[in-house]
């Protein structure tokens, strides 16, 4: 006689034991997939959001460009009435290389241009009050950065 308990037959009930997971399987990231649509999902933030929002800088006045593909707005401030240029940036903002920047005009107590998430707010301060201050003009600007 051997130890192995004697084979149960095909059809034989199954015991009478709660029901255990015994494992769980997920889709993978690396599959077609998952990206297709997270790559569509930010191909349609670009089109939406990025590329109608920005801020244009001239060298007699600024204006903030907000919209989507349906809608645009925009609010220009002459250089000469910008009276104070805040910059908020996080821990995350500091390394990276991006922060928010409000600019506040003279004759208006609430922010007139408030523009989250900009690539490097401090160069913008800075060419904003130099362009106001004379430092800068039309004849000694630099190509601008892209």
């Amino acid at each position: 006689m051997s130890d192995q308990p004697a084979p149960q037959p095909v059809n034989a009930p199954l015991p009478q034991e709660p029901e255990r997971l015994v494992e769980e399987f997920k889709a993978t990231r690396i599959s077609l997939g998952f990206w297709l649509p997270v790559i569509l999902t930010f191909g349609i933030y670009y089109v939406l959001w990025h590329r109608y929002n920005k801020i244009i800088l001239t060298t007699r006045r600024v204006t903030q460009m907000r919209g989507n593909l349906f809608t645009q707005n925009e609010t220009t401030i002459s250089l000469q009435n910008v009276t104070d240029v805040t910059i908020n940036r996080s821990l995350i903002g500091k390394i990276l290389g991006f922060g928010d920047i409000i600019i506040q005009s003279a004759g208006s107590g609430a922010s007139e241009i408030d523009f989250r998430g900009i690539r490097d707010p401090e160069r913008l301060r800075e060419l904003i009050y130099d362009l106001r201050d004379g430092r800068l003009d039309s004849t000694n600007l630099q190509t601008p950065k892209r």
